[in-house]
Protein backbone atom coordinates (compact mmCIF):
# COMPACT_ATOMS: atom_id res chain seq x y z
CA UNK A 1 0.00 0.00 0.00
CA UNK A 2 1.61 3.28 -1.05
CA UNK A 3 1.84 6.26 1.85
CA UNK A 4 -0.15 8.76 2.69
CA UNK A 5 1.09 11.95 1.84
CA UNK A 6 0.44 14.06 4.82
CA UNK A 7 0.89 17.64 5.09
CA UNK A 8 1.33 19.68 8.93
CA UNK A 9 0.26 23.20 7.90
CA UNK A 10 1.47 25.99 10.43
CA UNK A 11 1.88 29.66 10.41
CA UNK A 12 5.52 29.41 11.52
CA UNK A 13 7.68 27.38 14.12
CA UNK A 14 8.88 29.31 16.41
CA UNK A 15 9.25 28.33 19.81
CA UNK A 16 5.66 28.03 21.43
CA UNK A 17 3.06 24.58 22.63
CA UNK A 18 1.65 24.67 19.51
CA UNK A 19 4.70 24.55 17.49
CA UNK A 20 5.89 21.59 19.95
CA UNK A 21 2.75 19.79 19.45
CA UNK A 22 3.46 20.02 15.59
CA UNK A 23 7.36 18.39 15.85
CA UNK A 24 6.19 16.30 17.95
CA UNK A 25 3.65 14.64 15.78
CA UNK A 26 5.81 15.29 12.86
CA UNK A 27 9.00 13.20 14.34
CA UNK A 28 6.39 10.28 16.07
CA UNK A 29 3.99 9.01 12.87
CA UNK A 30 5.01 6.26 11.61
CA UNK A 31 7.35 6.79 8.47
CA UNK A 32 6.63 3.38 6.99
CA UNK A 33 2.82 4.54 6.41
CA UNK A 34 3.20 8.35 5.83
CA UNK A 35 4.88 10.73 3.93
CA UNK A 36 5.04 13.59 6.06
CA UNK A 37 5.83 17.49 5.02
CA UNK A 38 5.35 20.55 7.47
CA UNK A 39 4.59 24.05 5.39
CA UNK A 40 5.12 27.18 7.40
CA UNK A 41 2.82 29.85 5.50
CA UNK A 42 5.19 32.89 6.70
CA UNK A 43 8.28 32.18 8.17
CA UNK A 44 10.20 29.01 10.04
CA UNK A 45 11.66 29.30 13.37
CA UNK A 46 13.98 27.84 15.61
CA UNK A 47 11.76 24.29 15.51
CA UNK A 48 11.38 24.28 11.81
CA UNK A 49 15.35 24.53 11.95
CA UNK A 50 15.29 21.32 14.65
CA UNK A 51 12.71 19.12 12.37
CA UNK A 52 15.01 20.03 9.02
CA UNK A 53 18.10 18.24 11.54
CA UNK A 54 15.52 15.45 11.87
CA UNK A 55 14.78 14.65 7.86
CA UNK A 56 11.35 16.05 8.01
CA UNK A 57 10.83 17.53 4.93
CA UNK A 58 10.13 21.47 5.37
CA UNK A 59 9.08 24.44 2.96
CA UNK A 60 8.43 27.90 3.91
CA UNK A 61 5.95 29.57 1.49
CA UNK A 62 6.29 33.39 2.55
CA UNK A 63 2.52 33.62 2.58
CA UNK A 64 0.85 35.98 5.12
CA UNK A 65 -2.50 37.45 3.67
CA UNK A 66 -5.30 35.05 3.93
CA UNK A 67 -7.07 37.65 2.57
CA UNK A 68 -5.24 38.02 -0.55
CA UNK A 69 -6.93 35.40 -3.35
CA UNK A 70 -4.01 35.50 -5.30
CA UNK A 71 -1.79 33.75 -1.82
CA UNK A 72 -4.69 31.15 -1.82
CA UNK A 73 -4.56 30.34 -4.93
CA UNK A 74 -0.58 30.11 -4.90
CA UNK A 75 -1.13 27.73 -2.17
CA UNK A 76 -3.69 25.52 -3.37
CA UNK A 77 -1.68 25.48 -6.77
CA UNK A 78 1.35 23.92 -4.18
CA UNK A 79 -1.38 21.32 -2.46
CA UNK A 80 -2.05 20.07 -6.01
CA UNK A 81 1.04 19.59 -7.44
CA UNK A 82 1.96 18.08 -4.11
CA UNK A 83 -0.40 15.72 -4.59
CA UNK A 84 -1.62 15.94 -0.70
CA UNK A 85 -3.66 13.07 0.44
CA UNK A 86 -4.35 14.23 4.09
CA UNK A 87 -3.71 18.55 4.77
CA UNK A 88 -3.41 18.64 8.78
CA UNK A 89 -3.61 22.29 10.00
CA UNK A 90 -2.87 24.37 12.94
CA UNK A 91 -3.86 27.19 14.95
CA UNK A 92 -6.33 29.95 13.29
CA UNK A 93 -4.41 31.65 10.44
CA UNK A 94 -3.26 28.61 8.99
CA UNK A 95 -6.82 26.50 9.51
CA UNK A 96 -8.44 28.91 7.57
CA UNK A 97 -6.07 29.76 4.73
CA UNK A 98 -5.38 26.04 4.65
CA UNK A 99 -9.02 24.89 4.57
CA UNK A 100 -9.46 27.78 1.65
CA UNK A 101 -6.96 26.64 -0.47
CA UNK A 102 -7.50 22.73 0.05
CA UNK A 103 -10.78 23.47 -1.11
CA UNK A 104 -9.77 24.69 -4.53
CA UNK A 105 -6.87 22.06 -4.45
CA UNK A 106 -9.47 19.26 -3.93
CA UNK A 107 -7.32 17.57 -1.32
CA UNK A 108 -9.19 14.56 -0.03
CA UNK A 109 -9.06 14.57 3.62
CA UNK A 110 -9.09 18.11 5.29
CA UNK A 111 -8.37 18.15 9.13
CA UNK A 112 -7.76 20.96 11.54
CA UNK A 113 -6.42 21.05 15.34
CA UNK A 114 -7.45 23.83 17.59
CA UNK A 115 -5.40 24.71 20.16
CA UNK A 116 -7.01 26.74 22.13
CA UNK A 117 -9.84 29.16 22.40
CA UNK A 118 -10.65 32.88 21.37
CA UNK A 119 -13.83 34.37 22.83
CA UNK A 120 -13.32 37.26 21.05
CA UNK A 121 -13.82 36.19 17.89
CA UNK A 122 -16.56 38.24 15.39
CA UNK A 123 -20.05 37.23 14.49
CA UNK A 124 -18.08 36.90 10.90
CA UNK A 125 -15.67 34.72 12.05
CA UNK A 126 -17.79 32.08 13.70
CA UNK A 127 -19.54 32.00 10.21
CA UNK A 128 -16.28 31.28 8.56
CA UNK A 129 -15.56 28.34 11.09
CA UNK A 130 -19.12 26.73 10.23
CA UNK A 131 -19.06 26.96 6.48
CA UNK A 132 -15.81 25.91 6.31
CA UNK A 133 -16.61 23.23 8.78
CA UNK A 134 -18.99 21.48 6.08
CA UNK A 135 -15.45 20.48 4.09
CA UNK A 136 -13.31 19.17 7.19
CA UNK A 137 -13.37 15.67 8.00
CA UNK A 138 -12.56 16.02 11.61
CA UNK A 139 -11.40 18.93 14.30
CA UNK A 140 -8.71 17.99 16.79
CA UNK A 141 -9.56 19.72 19.94
CA UNK A 142 -5.93 19.19 23.01
CA UNK A 143 -8.89 19.36 25.93
CA UNK A 144 -12.52 19.34 26.84
CA UNK A 145 -12.42 23.40 27.20
CA UNK A 146 -11.42 23.88 23.48
CA UNK A 147 -14.05 21.15 22.70
CA UNK A 148 -16.75 22.80 24.03
CA UNK A 149 -15.58 26.43 22.77
CA UNK A 150 -15.95 25.01 19.57
CA UNK A 151 -19.10 22.84 19.66
CA UNK A 152 -20.56 25.48 21.90
CA UNK A 153 -19.60 28.89 20.46
CA UNK A 154 -18.46 28.19 17.32
CA UNK A 155 -21.49 25.66 16.76
CA UNK A 156 -19.91 22.70 14.87
CA UNK A 157 -21.75 19.59 14.82
CA UNK A 158 -20.62 17.04 17.59
CA UNK A 159 -19.80 14.92 15.07
CA UNK A 160 -17.10 16.56 13.46
CA UNK A 161 -15.01 17.52 16.66
CA UNK A 162 -12.72 14.88 18.71
CA UNK A 163 -10.75 14.92 22.00
CA UNK A 164 -6.86 14.47 21.25
CA UNK A 165 -4.68 15.19 24.36
CA UNK A 166 -1.12 17.21 23.62
CA UNK A 167 1.64 14.91 24.83
CA UNK A 168 5.53 15.43 25.75
CA UNK A 169 8.50 13.18 25.05
CA UNK A 170 9.77 12.32 28.11
CA UNK A 171 8.19 9.09 28.80
CA UNK A 172 11.81 7.08 28.82
CA UNK A 173 13.56 10.06 30.67
CA UNK A 174 14.37 11.40 34.16
CA UNK A 175 15.41 14.25 36.04
CA UNK A 176 18.72 12.81 35.98
CA UNK A 177 19.59 13.09 32.61
CA UNK A 178 19.92 16.60 32.50
CA UNK A 179 22.97 17.33 33.37
CA UNK A 180 22.52 20.66 35.19
CA UNK A 181 22.47 22.16 38.43
CA UNK A 182 21.61 25.19 40.32
CA UNK A 183 25.02 26.37 41.42
CA UNK A 184 26.16 26.88 37.51
CA UNK A 185 23.04 29.28 37.39
CA UNK A 186 24.01 31.03 40.59
CA UNK A 187 21.04 29.60 42.89
CA UNK A 188 21.95 28.32 46.18
CA UNK A 189 21.10 24.92 47.53
CA UNK A 190 18.33 26.21 49.72
CA UNK A 191 16.86 28.61 47.73
CA UNK A 192 13.59 27.82 46.82
CA UNK A 193 12.83 27.88 42.94
CA UNK A 194 9.45 28.74 41.17
CA UNK A 195 9.46 28.36 37.08
CA UNK A 196 7.01 29.59 34.98
CA UNK A 197 7.49 28.11 31.42
CA UNK A 198 5.34 30.79 28.95
CA UNK A 199 4.91 33.38 26.34
CA UNK A 200 5.08 36.69 27.47
CA UNK A 201 1.68 37.59 26.44
CA UNK A 202 -1.12 39.39 28.53
CA UNK A 203 -3.07 35.88 28.79
CA UNK A 204 -0.60 34.04 30.32
CA UNK A 205 -1.06 36.42 34.00
CA UNK A 206 2.75 36.79 34.49
CA UNK A 207 1.68 39.92 36.46
CA UNK A 208 -0.71 38.01 39.01
CA UNK A 209 3.10 35.05 39.89
CA UNK A 210 4.69 38.56 40.09
CA UNK A 211 2.83 39.90 42.72
CA UNK A 212 2.28 36.89 44.93
CA UNK A 213 6.01 36.59 44.76
CA UNK A 214 6.36 40.17 46.24
CA UNK A 215 3.81 38.78 48.76
CA UNK A 216 6.01 35.64 49.51
CA UNK A 217 9.51 37.24 49.93
CA UNK A 218 8.75 39.59 52.64
CA UNK A 219 8.92 35.75 54.76
CA UNK A 220 10.41 33.68 52.81
CA UNK A 221 14.01 35.34 51.63
CA UNK A 222 15.42 32.78 49.26
CA UNK A 223 12.66 32.40 47.49
CA UNK A 224 13.57 32.52 43.24
CA UNK A 225 11.08 32.39 40.24
CA UNK A 226 12.36 31.70 37.08
CA UNK A 227 10.48 33.32 33.91
CA UNK A 228 11.45 31.14 30.68
CA UNK A 229 9.81 32.58 27.78
CA UNK A 230 9.77 35.86 25.61
CA UNK A 231 6.72 37.79 24.31
CA UNK A 232 5.56 41.54 23.76
CA UNK A 233 5.42 42.30 27.62
CA UNK A 234 8.89 41.64 28.31
CA UNK A 235 10.14 44.95 28.52
CA UNK A 236 7.37 46.12 30.86
CA UNK A 237 7.41 43.07 32.93
CA UNK A 238 10.95 43.13 33.75
CA UNK A 239 10.19 47.01 34.35
CA UNK A 240 7.83 45.80 36.76
CA UNK A 241 9.92 43.59 38.41
CA UNK A 242 12.56 46.25 39.27
CA UNK A 243 9.91 48.82 40.19
CA UNK A 244 9.00 46.59 42.66
CA UNK A 245 12.38 45.98 43.49
CA UNK A 246 12.23 42.46 43.26
CA UNK A 247 15.76 42.05 40.61
CA UNK A 248 17.46 39.55 43.32
CA UNK A 249 14.33 37.39 43.57
CA UNK A 250 13.24 37.19 40.01
CA UNK A 251 14.99 36.10 36.96
CA UNK A 252 14.04 36.98 33.21
CA UNK A 253 15.69 33.43 31.44
CA UNK A 254 14.33 34.06 27.56
CA UNK A 255 13.29 31.61 25.38
CA UNK A 256 14.68 28.26 25.54
CA UNK A 257 14.30 25.45 22.99
CA UNK A 258 14.55 22.70 25.88
CA UNK A 259 12.97 23.49 28.85
CA UNK A 260 13.62 20.50 30.69
CA UNK A 261 17.28 21.42 32.03
CA UNK A 262 15.38 24.51 34.03
CA UNK A 263 12.68 22.56 34.96
CA UNK A 264 14.92 19.92 36.52
CA UNK A 265 16.79 22.61 39.49
CA UNK A 266 12.71 23.84 39.92
CA UNK A 267 10.53 22.90 43.48
CA UNK A 268 7.17 24.04 41.87
CA UNK A 269 5.77 25.04 38.27
CA UNK A 270 3.19 27.61 38.10
CA UNK A 271 1.43 28.74 35.34
CA UNK A 272 -0.99 31.54 36.45
CA UNK A 273 -2.95 32.32 33.02
CA UNK A 274 -6.07 34.60 33.04
CA UNK A 275 -8.63 34.91 30.59
CA UNK A 276 -7.56 31.61 28.23
CA UNK A 277 -5.92 28.62 28.33
CA UNK A 278 -6.55 25.74 25.74
CA UNK A 279 -4.31 23.16 27.25
CA UNK A 280 -1.01 24.72 28.72
CA UNK A 281 1.83 21.90 27.38
CA UNK A 282 4.08 23.74 29.90
CA UNK A 283 2.47 21.73 32.60
CA UNK A 284 2.81 18.21 31.29
CA UNK A 285 6.54 18.53 31.04
CA UNK A 286 6.72 19.62 34.70
CA UNK A 287 4.82 16.78 35.62
CA UNK A 288 7.21 14.67 33.46
CA UNK A 289 9.98 15.44 35.56
CA UNK A 290 8.27 15.14 38.79
CA UNK A 291 7.40 18.58 39.51
CA UNK A 292 4.31 19.56 41.75
CA UNK A 293 2.29 21.72 39.68
CA UNK A 294 -0.14 24.73 40.49
CA UNK A 295 -2.71 26.71 38.15
CA UNK A 296 -5.45 28.57 37.52
CA UNK A 297 -8.67 27.06 37.90
CA UNK A 298 -8.92 28.27 33.69
CA UNK A 299 -9.58 26.20 30.44
CA UNK A 300 -7.86 23.21 29.75
CA UNK A 301 -5.80 23.50 33.09
CA UNK A 302 -8.04 21.89 35.24
CA UNK A 303 -7.99 18.87 32.78
CA UNK A 304 -4.30 18.65 33.57
CA UNK A 305 -4.11 19.66 37.26
CA UNK A 306 -6.31 17.35 39.63
CA UNK A 307 -6.66 20.09 42.95
CA UNK A 308 -4.69 18.42 45.56
CA UNK A 309 -3.92 15.52 43.71
CA UNK A 310 -0.89 16.19 41.34
CA UNK A 311 -1.27 20.17 42.73
CA UNK A 312 -3.33 23.49 43.44
CA UNK A 313 -6.21 24.96 41.49
CA UNK A 314 -6.17 29.01 42.29
CA UNK A 315 -9.24 31.01 40.60
CA UNK A 316 -7.56 33.22 37.76
CA UNK A 317 -6.00 36.72 38.63
CA UNK A 318 -6.42 35.75 42.46
CA UNK A 319 -2.55 36.70 43.37
CA UNK A 320 -3.22 36.17 47.32
CA UNK A 321 -4.82 33.00 46.44
CA UNK A 322 -1.59 32.04 44.24
CA UNK A 323 0.70 33.39 47.03
CA UNK A 324 -1.31 31.06 49.56
CA UNK A 325 -0.68 27.70 47.14
CA UNK A 326 2.63 28.50 46.57
CA UNK A 327 2.91 28.98 50.40
CA UNK A 328 1.87 25.43 51.02
CA UNK A 329 4.20 24.12 48.90
CA UNK A 330 6.74 26.05 50.50
CA UNK A 331 6.56 24.77 54.30
CA UNK A 332 5.77 21.19 53.34
CA UNK A 333 7.87 19.03 51.07
CA UNK A 334 5.97 16.06 51.79
CA UNK A 335 3.25 17.39 49.75
CA UNK A 336 5.48 18.57 46.73
CA UNK A 337 7.15 14.98 46.82
CA UNK A 338 3.76 13.12 47.05
CA UNK A 339 2.06 16.33 44.26
CA UNK A 340 5.57 15.45 42.03
CA UNK A 341 4.79 11.78 41.97
CA UNK A 342 0.97 11.32 41.25
CA UNK A 343 1.65 14.18 38.27
CA UNK A 344 4.70 11.59 37.15
CA UNK A 345 1.75 9.06 36.88
CA UNK A 346 -0.86 11.33 35.25
CA UNK A 347 1.72 12.02 32.51
CA UNK A 348 2.72 8.59 31.74
CA UNK A 349 -1.55 7.63 31.76
CA UNK A 350 -2.87 10.40 29.96
CA UNK A 351 0.22 12.79 28.07
CA UNK A 352 2.75 11.29 26.62
CA UNK A 353 3.64 11.71 23.03
CA UNK A 354 3.20 7.53 22.32
CA UNK A 355 -0.71 8.35 23.54
CA UNK A 356 -1.05 11.48 21.29
CA UNK A 357 0.63 10.10 17.99
CA UNK A 358 -1.53 6.78 18.23
CA UNK A 359 -4.70 8.85 18.24
CA UNK A 360 -3.80 10.74 15.62
CA UNK A 361 -2.88 7.67 13.85
CA UNK A 362 -6.24 6.17 14.64
CA UNK A 363 -7.99 9.50 13.35
CA UNK A 364 -5.98 9.14 10.03
CA UNK A 365 -7.03 5.82 9.67
CA UNK A 366 -10.67 6.40 10.26
CA UNK A 367 -11.24 9.07 7.98
CA UNK A 368 -9.26 8.29 5.21
CA UNK A 369 -11.14 4.86 4.64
Amino acid sequence: MPKKKVLHLVEDLNIGGLEKVVASIATGLNKNKYDIQVWCLTKGGKIADELISKNISIKILGLNNYHNPLQIIILAKYLKKSKIDIIHSHGYFANTFGRLASILARVPVKIVHVHTTDYIFKSKNILVERLLSLFTKKIICVSNSVKDFVEKTLGITKGKVCLVYNGCGMSNESKSEYQFDRFSFGLGQDDFVIIVVASLAPHKGHRVLIDATKDLVQKFKKLRLLIVGDGPLRNELESYVSDLKLSEHIFFIGQKQNVFPYLKIADVFVLPSIKREGFGIALIEAMAMGIPVIGSKLGGIPEIIDNQGNGILFPPGDFMALAGSIKKMIVNKKLRDRFGAVGRVIYKNKFTNSKMINSIEILYDDVSN
